[in-house]
């Protein structure tokens, strides 16, 4: 009993060190703060209601003007001017595939590529087509955005204003290929919640990667001349 009594007086101040270490220790470190924003969530921005580019309806109003046009009124434009535009739609679906991958690494090249394209389409087209220069400025825009962004939280941002621009640019043409569209329906701070176009049917959404990969709330379809609505696939 002596021997135990020797021993705990003994080892006292060692226990009441690592207590006293334990108790300042941890009240001395700072919490960890958590975010309301997640990491595949695009950033934050405030956003102009009164721009229509921004409006949640654009894209049911684009689909439904497209639908009723007539076979042939969409615009053609010339073999030159869709060579181009087939290298921008390359660039930009090479974007979308790796933000759904979850990847940042090319997003600033493959942009350059698609600015690259888009300039060159635009000094071939109908210069005195105001409208046309017009959207084709704001789609450069974005790209420069989207080329200029510093995370992949900022290129989701970007992506889905150059997406919502392009779409309404697209709407108008006689494409050259088919081209998959889908509305995430979720994606916070960017035009109709996140819509994006794809090469391919197959749902990868480019909004949250892998935390949502196969999430969306509505799809379409832009052929040569007509737009056709799709279902829905949340999960």
């Amino acid at each position: 009993m002596r021997h135990l009594i020797r021993l705990i007086h003994m080892l006292s101040p060692i226990i009441m060190a690592l207590v006293f270490a334990f108790i300042f220790g941890c009240s001395h470190h700072s919490a960890p703060t958590s975010s309301n924003i997640h990491p595949a969530h695009p950033i934050s921005v405030k956003i102009d209601l009164t721009n229509p580019d921004q409006s949640e309806n654009t894209l049911l109003i684009r689909q439904s003007e497209r639908a009723k046009m007539p076979t042939g009124s969409t615009l053609v434009l010339s073999d030159e001017a869709i060579k181009y535009l087939q290298n921008m739609l390359e660039a930009y679906f090479a974007v979308g595939r790796r933000l759904a991958e979850d990847k940042y690494d090319t997003i600033t090249s493959q942009s350059r590529i698609f600015l690259s394209a888009l300039d060159q389409l635009k000094s071939v087209v109908n210069q005195e087509d105001r409208d046309m220069i017009q959207i084709l400025e704001r789609i450069h825009q974005y790209g420069q955005q989207l080329a200029s962004s510093s995370s992949i939280q900022y290129a989701r941002k970007h992506y889905g204003f150059l997406s919502h621009s392009l779409l309404d640019w697209l709407h108008k043409l006689a494409l050259p290929v088919k081209i998959y569209g889908f509305v995430c329906g979720m994606a916070p701070h960017v035009p109709q919640k996140g819509v994006w176009l794809q090469s391919a049917a197959e749902v990868r959404n480019p909004y949250f990667g892998s935390t949502m990969l196969k999430c969306y709330s509505q799809t379409f379809k832009l052929t040569s001349s007509l737009t056709t609505q799709g279902g829905s696939n949340d999960q």
